[in-house]
C-alpha cells in the first residue's frame, strides 16, 4: 500500500507570482491523510495491516474515503514508478465505483489540463487508459473530455503525442470497450476526421495513415447505428468533415459510396441528402475547440465592449494563429460562433461585441486562401438548406450582418462573400441545386421577416459593388426571393422523405451530458459543436465537371433536441464481443519493405549488416553496435555515389529512429541528459574526431555527407548534434587543441554547411526552430550554444526571431541560469551597437517575455544604460509599461546624471499620465540636486539661444 514519504513533485506549472493552486493543495492534504490513515510513521506495518487500516478508515467515513482515493490519485499523477501499485490499491479501496476519481479527472481534463506538468499530463492519460482497460464507469466521459484537448490546426509535438496516444487507446480496446459507446464512436469519427486535415504533410504520413485506417473502418462498421442515428446527432457536419479529406483513397471510397452506392454503407441510406437534412448536435461542434479556447471566445462575445476588443483579438491571434497550420482553426471558431453562441436579447441590444464583428475579424486576418474558403463555407453552410419551420434565424444572422457592416470599410469582404454564396448555391452539388436555391431564398426572406435588416437592397443592390457582381446577384439571388410556392414544395418533400426513410433506434439511451462543469456563464449554452471543411475542394469538385460528389444541405432546429449522453449501461447486443488482436500496422510494414529494397541495392559490405539489423530489431545492444561498426568502417573506406549514400543515410535514420527520436531531457527534472548518447550520431562524430589529419579529406567528407543526409530525413538530429558536440567539449580535459586539432568541435557543425547547401545563419535558424517546435524544454540549453560558438560569425546578436523563441520558452529557473552564464561572460546575447533596434522590436511582446529580455539586458556587463537611451522617446506609457518599468529601475540603480540622459528624458512626448520622467528627475533631485540644476540650466540657456 502506498503510504511512503510524500514526493515534492508538482502537479501544475507555477510562476513566482502565482498563488499555489487550491486543487494542488487539496491533493497534498489527501496524500497526507492517506499516509496518516495507512499507518502513519509506523514503518514496521505489513502490507496487509496497511491495507486493513485504510479499508477500515474508508468504510467509516465518506470524507476519509474521498481523501484516501484522492491521495492515491495524487500519487499516480506525481510518481510514475508507484502509479501501477497505487492504481491497484485505488480499485480495491474505492467504494463508489471510482466516482470521486472520475469527477476529479474530469475537472483536470477540462479546466486544468494546460497547467499540468509534463509528468502529470502523461500520468493523467495513463490512468485514463487503465480505466478504459478495466472498463471503469465514466471512462467514456473522460475520453471525450480528453479529446477536447486535441487542438485543431496544431501540429506541435505535444498535440501530436496526445492524438496518437488516444488513438492507440481506441485501437487497442476497440472491440472490448469502444464499441459499447455509440456516442463516443461518433465523437471519435468527428474528431479524427478533423485532425486528419491537419496531417497532410509528408512528416506526418505515418500518423495520418494510422488515423485514416482506423476512422474509415469505424465509419463502415457503425454507419447505420452511429452516422444515421438522429439521437446521436452526428448529422450533416459529418459530411462536411468527410469531404475535407475526401482525396485520401480510403476516405474517397466512402465518399463515392455515399453518392453512387449508398446501400453499401447502410440498407436504410437513400442518398447523401438524407444525412445533410439531419442536424449535427452542438456538442460535436464544441468539441473542436479546447476548453481554454472556448472560454476566451465566450468572454469576447459576452464581456468585451464593442470598440475595446483589439487587444483581446491581438492576444488571441498570437496565441492560436501564429503558425501556418493554425489557419484551419478559423473555420472551427466561425462554426462555433454561428451554431453555438446565440446571445439573448439583453446582449443583442447592449454594446457588447457582436458575433458578426468577431467573424469579420477572423475573415479579414486570414492570409491562407484555402483556410479563407473553408471559413466562408463554415459561415454559409446553414444557408444551403435553411428551413424556416425548423431552423434558427441566429444561424443565418452573422453572415448577412458581416456583409452589411463591411460595406463601408471592407467592401472587398462583402463582395467576396456574395460571390462565394452564389457559387456555393449553384456549384456546390448540382443535383441538389433546387434544394439549395430554396434554402438560400428562405434564408433571405427570413432575414426580412425577422427584421435582421430593414431591406436587403443595401447589400444585394449596392452601387459600390462591381457591375458584373451586381448582375450576378440580380440573376441568382434576388430571383430567389419570389419563389415562395416552389420553396414550400421543396421543404414539404424533404419533411416527408425524412419521416419515411430515417430509422429510429430505441435501444440507444439519451441522457443529459455531464461533460462540462459549466463554468462558462456567458450565454447558458448546452453542449455545442464545431466543424470545418476544405471549401476550396468543394468548389473544385463542383466546378470541375468530373463525377466528384460534394456535400449537401443543413437544417438547425429552433428548439434544442435532446442531447445524447454516454450511458453507464452497456448497449444490448445479440452477438458476443470477440477479443481480436490489433492488426499489424500496414503503413509500417510498407515502410519496412521500402527500406529493405533500398538495402538490397547497397554494396555487400553495407547490405549484410543492414539486413541483420533490419531483421533482428530485438537483438542485444552489443550485437547492434558491432553491426553498426561494420557499416561505419565500410563508410570511411568506400566512396558511394549520391543515391546510394542517401539510401544508406535513410536506412540508418529508419533503423535508429527510436534512438534519434528519444527526448533529450529527463522527464522528471526537465534537465538535459548528461553524456547524451544517440546512435548513430555519436559514432559518426567519434569517427571524425579520431581520423588522422591525412585521412580527413575523403573519409571525413563521407561521414559529414551521411550526417547531412540524416538531418534531411530527420531534422531534429541537427540540434541534438549541437548538444552532443558541446557536451564532448565540456568533458574533454584538453579542449579542442589536443583532441581536434585544426577542426574543433564547433567547426564540425559548420563543416556540414557545404553538404546541406546552407549558410551558417540560415542553418542555425532552421535547426533552432526545429528544436523549439519539437522539444521546447531543450531550447534554453541549445540556444546559448549557438551564441557561444557562432555569434561573431553570424547575425545572431541582431536576430529578434531567435531571441523571441528563447524568451517564450524560459521559466524562472532557466532565466536564472542564463543570467549566471551572462554575468560570468560565458555567453553574450547583445552588443552595444545593435541593442536599440533589438529592444524596439521586443516592446510588443508578452509581459513575461519582455521581463526576460530586460533581465538578460541588465545582466550583460558590456552594456551601459547610455547604450539604451535612444529607446526612451519611442516608448508610450500606456502601451509599453514593461519596458518603462525596467528602464526606471535601471535609472535608479545605475544611471549617473549626464547631459545626454537629461536631454533624452526631456525629449519624450508630454503626457500628464506618464510619470516616468518625473520619477527620475525627483530621484536625481534627491541624490544630486546641484548637478541636476546645472544640467537643466544649461538646457534652458541653449534653448534661449535657439529662439
Amino acid at each position: 500500500m502506498q503510504t511512503e514519504k510524500i514526493s515534492s513533485n508538482k502537479l501544475f506549472h507555477q510562476t513566482l507570482v502565482e498563488w499555489k493552486d487550491e486543487f494542488e493543495e487539496k491533493i497534498e492534504r489527501s496524500r497526507s491523510a492517506l499516509s496518516r490513515h495507512g499507518g502513519g510513521g509506523n514503518g514496521n506495518a505489513s502490507e496487509k495491516e496497511i491495507h486493513d487500516s485504510l479499508h477500515s478508515a474508508a468504510c467509516r467515513d465518506k470524507s476519509v474515503h474521498d481523501d484516501i482515493c484522492l491521495g492515491l490519485l495524487g500519487t499516480i499523477l506525481l510518481e510514475r514508478d508507484a502509479a501501477l501499485k497505487s492504481y491497484r490499491d485505488l480499485t480495491l479501496l474505492s467504494r463508489d465505483n471510482l466516482g470521486v476519481v472520475v469527477d476529479t479527472l474530469s475537472l483536470l481534463t477540462l479546466e486544468k489540463y494546460h497547467k499540468l506538468t509534463d509528468v502529470s499530463r502523461n500520468q493523467l492519460v495513463w490512468v485514463i487508459r487503465e480505466m478504459v482497460k478495466g472498463g471503469a464507469m465514466g471512462a467514456d466521459m473522460l475520453c471525450w473530455n480528453l479529446m477536447r484537448q486535441i487542438a485543431g490546426g496544431d501540429t506541435s509535438a505535444r498535440n501530436l503525442w496526445l492524438i496518437d496516444y488516444i488513438l492507440d487507446i481506441y485501437v487497442e480496446y476497440r472491440f472490448t470497450w469502444l464499441n459499447k459507446y455509440p456516442v463516443l464512436i461518433a465523437a471519435v469519427i468527428y474528431t479524427y476526421l478533423r485532425v486528419i486535415e491537419d496531417h497532410m504533410t509528408v512528416p506526418l504520413a505515418n500518423l495520418r495513415q494510422k488515423e485514416v485506417t482506423f476512422v474509415s473502418s469505424l465509419i463502415r462498421e457503425h454507419f447505420t447505428e452511429v452516422c444515421m442515428n438522429q439521437q446521436i446527432g452526428l448529422g450533416r457536419d459529418f459530411i462536411r468533415q468527410l469531404q475535407a479529406v475526401s482525396r485520401i483513397p480510403e476516405i474517397q471510397e466512402i465518399w463515392q459510396d455515399l453518392f453512387y452506392n449508398p446501400k453499401s454503407l447502410s440498407p436504410h441510406l437513400t442518398g447523401v441528402l438524407q444525412l445533410l437534412n439531419m442536424r449535427t448536435s452542438r456538442k460535436y461542434i464544441q468539441s473542436r475547440l479546447t476548453p481554454d479556447m472556448e472560454k476566451k471566445i465566450q468572454f469576447l462575445t459576452a464581456q468585451v465592449k464593442f470598440g475595446n476588443q483589439k487587444r483581446y483579438q491581438d492576444w488571441f491571434q498570437k496565441q492560436y494563429f501564429s503558425t501556418v497550420e493554425s489557419q484551419t482553426l478559423r473555420a472551427d471558431i466561425i462554426r462555433y460562433i454561428v451554431c453555438v453562441i446565440h446571445p439573448p436579447n439583453e446582449i443583442l441590444s447592449s454594446d457588447i461585441l457582436p458575433r458578426w464583428a468577431v467573424i469579420g475579424w477572423l475573415l479579414t486576418t486570414c492570409t491562407n486562401p484555402v483556410a479563407a474558403a473553408t471559413a466562408k463555407l463554415a459561415l454559409f453552410f446553414d444557408w444551403l438548406v435553411f428551413d424556416p419551420v425548423k431552423d434558427n434565424i441566429m444561424n443565418i444572422e452573422p453572415a448577412i450582418l458581416v456583409m452589411y457592416h463591411s460595406l463601408k470599410t471592407y467592401l472587398a469582404i462583402t463582395a467576396t462573400l456574395l460571390d462565394f454564396l452564389i457559387r456555393l448555391t449553384y456549384e456546390y452539388h448540382p443535383p441538389t441545386v433546387e434544394r439549395f436555391k430554396a434554402g438560400v431564398g428562405a434564408a433571405l426572406k427570413s432575414i426580412l421577416e425577422k427584421r435582421v435588416l430593414q431591406t436587403l437592397d443595401v447589400v444585394l443592390d449596392n452601387p459600390k459593388l462591381e457591375p458584373e457582381l451586381r448582375k450576378s446577384i440580380k440573376e441568382n439571388l434576388l430571383v430567389l426571393l419570389d419563389g415562395n410556392t416552389q420553396i414550400e414544395n421543396v421543404f414539404l418533400d424533404n419533411h416527408v422523405q425524412e419521416s419515411n426513410n430515417l430509422p429510429i433506434y430505441n435501444n440507444i439511451k439519451s441522457e443529459p451530458m455531464p461533460i462540462l462543469n459549466s463554468t462558462l456563464t456567458n450565454h447558458s449554452i448546452p453542449s455545442p459543436v464545431l466543424i470545418t471543411t476544405s471549401a476550396n475542394i468543394i468548389i473544385e469538385s463542383a466546378s470541375s465537371g468530373t463525377k466528384q460528389p460534394p456535400p449537401a444541405p443543413i437544417i438547425t432546429f429552433n428548439q434544442p433536441d435532446p442531447e445524447p449522453d454516454f450511458s453507464d449501461e452497456e448497449v444490448d447486443t445479440k452477438e458476443e464481443v470477440i477479443e481480436v488482436k490489433v492488426k499489424k500496422d500496414v503503413v509500417e510494414e510498407a515502410e519496412r519493405e521500402r527500406i529493405f529494397e533500398k538495402i538490397r541495392g547497397l554494396p555487400t559490405n553495407f547490405r549484410l549488416p543492414f539486413e541483420a539489423l533490419l531483421s533482428q530489431n530485438d537483438m542485444k545492444v552489443a550485437n547492434r553496435s558491432d553491426l553498426l561498426d561494420e557499416v561505419l568502417s565500410a563508410l570511411i573506406e568506400e566512396q558511394l555515389e549520391k543515391t546510394k549514400r542517401e539510401d544508406l543515410s535513410e536506412t540508418l535514420a529508419y533503423l535508429y529512429k527510436s534512438e534519434l527520436e528519444k527526448p533529450t531531457v529527463l522527464e522528471d527534472t526537465s534537465s538535459i541528459i548528461e553524456n547524451l548518447r544517440i546512435s548513430p550520431v555519436n559514432e559518426l562524430v567519434s569517427l571524425v574526431i579520431e581520423l588522422k589529419p591525412s585521412d580527413k579529406s575523403l573519409k571525413m567528407k563521407n561521414v559529414l555527407r551521411v550526417l547531412a543526409d540524416m538531418i534531411t530525413f530527420m531534422p531534429k538530429v541537427a540540434y541534438k548534434l549541437l548538444i552532443i558536440l558541446y557536451q564532448l567539449l565540456e568533458k574533454d580535459p584538453h579542449g579542442e587543441e589536443i583532441r581536434f586539432k585544426n577542426n574543433n568541435y564547433e567547426s564540425l557543425y559548420k563543416n556540414l554547411l557545404q553538404f546541406r547547401g546552407m549558410k551558417l545563419d540560415a542553418q542555425l535558424t532552421q535547426d533552432l526552430k526545429v528544436c523549439w517546435e519539437c522539444e521546447p524544454l531543450v531550447f534554453p540549453y541549445v540556444c546559448p550554444i549557438a551564441y557561444i560558438w557562432y555569434v561573431e560569425e553570424t547575425d545572431l546578436s541582431n536576430s529578434t526571431e531567435i531571441l523571441h523563441l528563447l524568451v517564450s520558452t524560459l521559466d524562472s529557473s532557466q532565466l536564472q541560469d542564463l543570467t549566471w552564464k551572462i554575468m560570468q561572460e560565458d555567453v553574450r546575447f547583445f552588443e552595444s551597437d545593435s541593442i536599440v533596434p533589438v529592444i524596439v522590436k521586443t516592446i510588443e511582446w508578452e509581459s513575461w517575455e519582455q521581463h526576460c529580455v530586460w533581465t538578460l539586458v541588465e545582466s550583460h556587463p558590456n552594456l551601459r544604460l547610455e547604450d539604451i537611451l535612444p529607446v526612451i522617446p519611442q516608448l508610450d506609457a500606456k502601451r509599453h509599461p514593461e519596458a518603462l518599468t525596467a528602464l526606471l529601475l535601471l535609472f535608479r540603480r545605475t544611471a549617473s546624471l549626464s547631459s545626454g540622459a537629461v536631454n533624452t528624458l526631456l525629449s519624450r512626448k508630454a503626457n500628464l499620465k506618464d510619470r516616468f520622467v518625473v520619477n527620475i528627475l525627483i530621484h536625481w533631485d534627491d541624490s544630486t540636486p546641484d548637478k541636476l540644476a546645472e544640467q537643466l540650466s544649461a538646457i534652458l540657456v541653449q534653448y534661449e539661444k535657439l529662439q
